[in-house]
């Protein structure tokens, strides 16, 4: 236990004295203040006679929050992890008891850990604060959302997060090249939006089951607002196949990292 408080003390460190990292760090309070107080002000822009628009507004929105809570600790994850790259540390960590594999480990829980709580609070934070500004005729879409599904959520969807950190930090070479991958996917943040689409209203929907993050998204969605479709599943088997399928490509993420930090 000594030698894991050892390693957090020095991740702490590491953290707070990287402007970068520690920016990334509060992107989640970013996140929050923008859907606490900006986005309802772009609500009451609106005309509200264009029920259509508004909705539809609200949608993109929300999944925005849903989507970039804690995205960039996954870009955060992709600088440390480039780091010891440029440093060559890994080779070093790899004779210390904790070894690399413990390590990644550690560094890779800690991320999750970091990204539940940042989609947590994000969205318990813009329900408490601004619930009552995301209405549609008048109800508070975030009446239909209970801590219960906020953790679940968060527990389902932040597994992507290591995952990204750990596939962005096994292709890339150096920070410039990391940087240039970060930009690239965060195109797979913005991928749930297309849902918004008729066309992934029905079947057509799981298309976007390829990304990782659709399943947890899609089912907060219909709990925000539900909509009477054959095509839908049940919220908690959308998390069940979304927990599944990211656990599955965080493992492969895991191991080729590892097996690229070998050579």
């Amino acid at each position: 236990m000594n030698k894991y408080l050892s390693l957090f003390k020095y991740e702490a460190k590491t953290i707070i004295r990287d402007p970068i990292n520690l920016y990334m760090c509060l992107f989640p309070v970013i996140i929050l203040f923008l859907s606490s107080f900006v986005f309802p002000m772009i609500f009451e822009s609106m005309d509200p006679m264009q029920g259509a628009v508004h909705r539809t507004t609200m949608l993109l929105l929300l999944i925005v929050i849903l989507a970039f809570g804690s995205f960039f600790l996954a870009a955060m994850a992709t600088f440390m992890l480039l780091d010891h790259k440029d440093e060559n540390t890994l080779n070093t960590i790899a004779v210390t008891p904790v070894g690399t594999s413990g390590y990644l480990k550690f560094k890779m829980a800690y991320i999750y850990l970091m990204s539940v709580i940042g989609s947590i609070i994000i969205l318990l934070g813009t329900k408490w604060i601004a619930g009552d500004k995301y209405t549609i005729l008048g109800v508070s879409v975030f009446d239909n959302i209970k801590i219960y599904h906020v953790v679940s959520f968060a527990v389902v969807n932040e597994l992507f997060t290591p995952a990204l950190g750990l596939l962005q930090g096994a292709f890339a070479k150096n920070k410039v090249e990391g940087f240039a991958f970060i930009k690239g996917t965060g195109i797979l943040a913005l991928v749930p939006a297309l849902m918004i689409l008729e066309t992934f209203q029905g079947g057509f929907q799981y298309i976007l089951g390829i990304f990782p993050n659709f399943w947890a998204i899609k089912g907060m969605i219909l709990k925000f607002m539900p909509v009477e479709n054959s095509a839908n599943l049940s919220y908690p088997l959308y998390l069940l196949i979304g927990g599944i399928y990211n656990m599955i490509i965080l493992i492969a993420a895991y191991r080729f990292f590892l097996k690229k930090a070998r050579y």
